[in-house]
């Protein structure tokens, strides 16, 4: 199961859309999308809506998993610039998997995530894991994003056309956030007891 928590943590450390990481017609990903720079910083270089070429900063975190992805392919441990093996290989043939075979594999991902948390009671969880898709790791990647770094670096990585549809994630955070508090209340057993003792 390696290349599919690769998949899990690439589509969610870098945000992207599922046409991004596919075999398409008009893109064909290649291990040496991943480079590093002069300052051995690396990137991420993909082709996003519209067409629009852009690179996105690798997470230390994500090496680590592209690591262990080349060492089961049998590559050596990080790509070179001009490294051309397909970066999801197919089980059989050439080229790296299409958008449908990908949404199969994530998917995939997502019920050995289902059953581990059933077996470890976690039934709720389990069901709201039910409903992710990878546009769900995206979404989530982002909002996650904007907690913790400048709108315009999440901008540039998810590749909005402006920061305004970045902001968009904030309000839904906001939002999110607003609507597990709305239901708090004060629990009566926990403040009853002497008044003199009594602290709110």
């Amino acid at each position: 199961y390696m290349r599919h928590w690769f998949l899990i943590a690439t589509f969610y450390l870098l945000g992207l859309r599922i046409s991004e990481l596919a075999d398409t017609s008009w893109h064909k990903p290649t291990m040496g999308d991943f480079f590093r720079d002069s300052q051995n910083r690396w990137w991420f270089k993909t082709i996003g809506k519209g067409n629009k070429y852009r690179e996105i900063a690798v997470p230390d975190a994500l090496l680590s998993y592209l690591r262990g992805f080349r060492k089961h392919l049998g590559l050596s441990s990080l790509p070179s610039a001009h490294d051309n093996t397909p970066l999801v290989p197919k089980y059989r043939g050439q080229g790296s998997i299409g958008i449908r075979q990908l949404r199969k594999m994530i998917q995939e991902a997502f019920d050995l995530a289902i059953d581990s948390l059933i077996k470890s009671q976690q039934q709720e969880e389990a069901d709201l894991m039910r409903e992710a898709t990878v546009h769900w790791l995206r979404h989530t990647a982002i909002s996650h994003d904007v907690q913790f770094r400048p709108r315009e670096h999440v901008r540039d990585d998810a590749g909005h056309r402006s920061v305004s549809v970045t902001d968009r994630y904030i309000e839904i955070d906001l939002e999110a956030r607003h609507a597990t508090a709305k239901h708090k209340a004060i629990i009566e057993d926990a403040v009853q007891g002497n008044d003199n003792n009594r602290k709110i």
